[in-house]
C-alpha cells in the first residue's frame, strides 16, 4: 500500500493541480486499504462502466430532440421548438445547484466513511430515475417518419465540399478541445482555492443564466457583429477565459469570468447554428447541425482531454490554460483573416421562404418590396 502512495505523490498534484487534492486522494486510499494492482483494476472497472454507460445514453439526446420536432411537425406546431432551448439551460442550473445543495445537507447524515463523492452518483440516479418517469408521457409521434440512412454521409459530404463549412468546422473542432480544459480541470482548481461543491455548482449555473440572459439580443447581435464576427467575438471570450483562469488566486475569483459564457458558449453556438442553416443543402440543415454539435465538437472534447492530461502532468495546469488560449488567439486571427478570401455561397431556403409567404397576409403595401423571390434574390447577389 505504502508503494503504491510514494508513487502516487508524483502524479497525483499534478492532476489534481494542488495539494488539496493530493492530500483527499490519499486520504480515500488509505480508507479504501487498496494497493497498486487494486488501483488499477478499480480504474478499469470504473473506465469500462463509463464507456458502457456513455454508449448506452449517447444517441438519447438527439433520439429525443428528433421526436420532439417530429412531433411538433405532426400537430403543425413547429414554430414553437425554437422556443425550448429555454428549458435545457434552466434544467442544468436547477440540476447542478440542487445536487450540490442536497449533497451538502445530507452528508452528515448519510456519510460515515468513503469517499464523498458517491453522494453525487446518489443525486444523479436519483434525478435519471425521475427522468426514465417523465420519459413514459414523452411525446412520439406514432407513425414516425423514417429519416433516410444516408443523410449523416451526405451531410458529411457537404462539410468536405464547402470551404465556409470546413473553417467552420475546425472552429467548433478546437472550441470543444478547448472546453475540455475547463469542464476537466477547473472544478479541480477551484477546489485547491478552498472552493464548496455548492459554488462549483453556482459557477455553471452563473453561465447558462448568462446565456438566457443575453438570448433576447440575439438577433440584434446577430445583426449588427454578423455571423463571423459574433463566432470571433466567441473565441475571444473563450481565450479571454482560459488566459484568466490560469491566474486564480481565490474560489470565488472564478464567478465573473463565468459570466462570459454567455456569448464564449452561448452566442458562439448561435453563429454556428446559424451559419449551418444557410449553407446547408435542402433537407440536410438538421443533420449537419447534429454533426456539428455532436460529433465535431465531441471529437474536439475527446481529443483536448487527452492532449490536457498529458500537458498537465508534464507541465501544469496552468500552462494548459495558457496554452489553449494562444492556439484559440491564433486560429481566430487565421479566420479572420480568410474569410474574405472565402467563395461567399449563400443557397436560398425555399422552405423558409415559403413560411414567410404564407405568414404574410397584408396585400396592402405595394411594390417588389413585398416580394420574397425578388429578396431572396437580392440577398444572393450582395
Amino acid at each position: 500500500g505504502e508503494g503504491a502512495f510514494n508513487s502516487g505523490r508524483t502524479v497525483l498534484p499534478l492532476l489534481a493541480g494542488g495539494p488539496a487534492n493530493l492530500s483527499a486522494a490519499q486520504g480515500n486510499a488509505r480508507g479504501l486499504d487498496l494497493s497498486l494492482e487494486g488501483l488499477h483494476w478499480t480504474f478499469l472497472l470504473s473506465l469500462g462502466s463509463l464507456v458502457f454507460w456513455e454508449l448506452l445514453t449517447a444517441p438519447l439526446e438527439q433520439v429525443a430532440d428528433d421526436s420532439l420536432y417530429e412531433y411538433l411537425d405532426f400537430v403543425d406546431a413547429t414554430d414553437r421548438y425554437r422556443s425550448l432551448w429555454i428549458w435545457r439551460p434552466l434544467g442544468m442550473s436547477a440540476g447542478v445547484c440542487g445536487v450540490t445543495a442536497l449533497v451538502g445537507q445530507l452528508e452528515c447524515v448519510l456519510m460515515t466513511n468513503g469517499p464523498r463523492g458517491v453522494l453525487h452518483f446518489y443525486g444523479y440516479s436519483l434525478v435519471g430515475t425521475l427522468a426514465l418517469v417523465v420519459s413514459v408521457s414523452f411525446p412520439v409521434p406514432i407513425c414516425r417518419r423514417r429519416e433516410p440512412s444516408y443523410k449523416t454521409i451526405k451531410a458529411l459530404s457537404l462539410v468536405g465540399g464547402a470551404p465556409q463549412l470546413i473553417v467552420l468546422a475546425l472552429t467548433v473542432f478546437l472550441v470543444g478541445a478547448a472546453t475540455s480544459a475547463v469542464q476537466n480541470f477547473l472544478f479541480w482548481h477551484m477546489e485547491d482555492h478552498g472552493s464548496s461543491e455548492l459554488v462549483m455548482g453556482f459557477s455553471v449555473a452563473l453561465g447558462s443564466l448568462g446565456e438566457i440572459l443575453l438570448h433576447p439580443f440575439k438577433t440584434t447581435l446577430l445583426r449588427k457583429l454578423s455571423r463571423v464576427g459574433t463566432v470571433g467575438l466567441g473565441l475571444g471570450c473563450l481565450a479571454a477565459q482560459l488566459l484568466y483562469y490560469s491566474f486564480l488566486w481565490s474560489w470565488w475569483s472564478v464567478l465573473p469570468a463565468q459570466i462570459l459564457n454567455a456569448i464564449s458558449s452561448g452566442a458562439l453556438w448561435w453563429a454556428v447554428k446559424a451559419s449551418v442553416e444557410d449553407l446547408a443543402t435542402p433537407g440536410t440543415a438538421r443533420s449537419l447541425g447534429a454533426m456539428f454539435q455532436g460529433h465535431i465538437s465531441g471529437g474536439g472534447c475527446s481529443l483536448g482531454s487527452v492532449v490536457g492530461g498529458f500537458v498537465v502532468m508534464s507541465f501544469s495546469l496552468a500552462v494548459l490554460y495558457q496554452a489553449c488560449c494562444v492556439v484559440l488567439l491564433l486560429w481566430l486571427a487565421l479566420f479572420l483573416s480568410i474569410q474574405p478570401r472565402l467563395p461567399q455561397e449563400q443557397k436560398i431556403n425555399y422552405s423558409k421562404l415559403l413560411v414567410m409567404e404564407a405568414s404574410d397576409t397584408s396585400d396592402s403595401e405595394q411594390g417588389t418590396e413585398r416580394d420574397w423571390l425578388v429578396k431572396a434574390m437580392r440577398e444572393e447577389d450582395s
